[in-house]
């Protein structure tokens, strides 16, 4: 039997038999937050129908300032409310606020419940060089794409050496790349280098030059190589 005025946090996927103590506080802590009136909302019960949080409020326009002091965080964003749908995206859950009628009142945004999906693979990334830095057996590299994307990637001591003494310049990296695919796309978690190849900047027209007049390939060929080569910002001159 519900209470009046009740609120129930209602977290589709999982069971109160499942749902940790820690977990539940952190829930708790949130659903606080997002309803304040600390003194006027009470915890009832974890029951079943998925993992219902069960609170009821004092009185009616307490209930109402409740209801009113969500709706306004979920509409502008705010912390409670993030922290709330972080909390679900972690354990992978949907969840909603109803009422005692089962009205809902707030939905939180489905959780992607996609599995990963992971490769390795050889790959070549290019870009400019711009971090290079540790002290273990493995260290550290970052270059910056075309797109301003940061490409996370490990050398070893060695390379990282030859790596530090041409810093900010372009470079094409090449090795064993970990590639993530999640949401429908696939991402570059890290590259393992095995070697690498300074770069530099041409213009465009040149780039279609060199690779018009370079034998045994087809771009002579090509009505428009310029649609072809309107993505490439460099190529390798060394």
């Amino acid at each position: 039997m519900r209470k009046p005025n009740s609120l129930i946090l209602k977290l589709d996927g999982t069971s109160p038999d499942k749902l940790p103590m820690n977990r539940l506080a952190k829930y708790l802590s949130a659903l606080n937050e997002l309803y304040g009136s600390a003194d006027s909302v009470h915890f009832d019960k974890v029951s079943e129908g998925s993992a219902c949080l069960n609170t009821w409020v004092d009185t009616e326009s307490a209930y109402r300032d409740v209801v009113s002091r969500s709706l306004s965080l979920v509409q502008n964003n705010g912390k409670p409310y993030q922290r709330l749908v972080e909390l679900l995206s972690e354990d992978g859950l949907n969840g909603s606020i109803i009422n005692a009628k089962d009205d809902v009142i707030v939905i939180f945004p489905k959780v992607s419940r996609e599995v990963p999906l992971y490769v390795r693979k050889k790959t070549s990334i290019q870009g400019r060089l711009y971090s290079v830095g540790g002290k273990d057996d493995s260290i550290p590299v970052k270059i910056e794409g075309a797109n301003g994307e940061t490409y996370h990637c490990e050398a070893t001591p060695a390379l990282a050496s030859e790596l530090g003494a041409i810093l900010f310049q372009f470079i094409r990296l090449n090795g064993e790349g970990d590639w993530e695919r999640k949401d429908n796309a696939w991402k570059l978690k890290k590259l393992k280098i095995s070697s690498y190849e300074k770069m530099k900047k041409v213009s465009l027209k040149d780039a279609v030059k060199t690779m018009r007049s370079a034998s045994g390939n087809l771009w002579a060929e090509e009505d428009d190589p310029h649609a072809l080569m309107k993505t490439l910002r460099k190529i390798n001159c060394e």
